[in-house]
């Protein structure tokens, strides 16, 4: 295995390359397909993540597996964190739908 390969369920927490500027929807699909650091996701989308990106990092968990996620936002998370922990993740998820959409056009 090379050093830019691609590992299934690999959590990417920093690299040191740079990326062009991504649009929003771009960055969440990298993120979850892990081609992208959580670190160079929020240089690409800013700090409206932080609380989502610190959970899963937190408890070693993938975006790209959203119901393992959510699964544990419901057990694990305080429950005053839960609602915006979930609406994060479904932002997350949202937006990299819209990227995905526009690719298959």
């Amino acid at each position: 295995m090379g050093a830019g390969d691609i590992v299934p369920g690999l959590i990417v927490r920093h690299t040191n390359r740079r990326l062009g500027k991504l649009e929003v929807p771009e960055a969440c699909e990298r993120l979850i397909s892990g081609k992208i650091s959580f670190s160079e996701f929020v240089d690409q989308v800013g700090e409206g993540f932080r609380e989502l990106l610190d959970f899963m990092m937190e408890h070693d968990l993938h975006p790209g597996r959203p119901g393992e996620v959510l699964y544990c936002v419901d057990c694990y998370a305080e429950l005053c964190c839960r609602s915006a922990l979930r609406t994060q993740l479904g932002m997350l998820y949202s937006l990299s739908a819209a990227a995905h959409g526009r690719k298959v056009r």
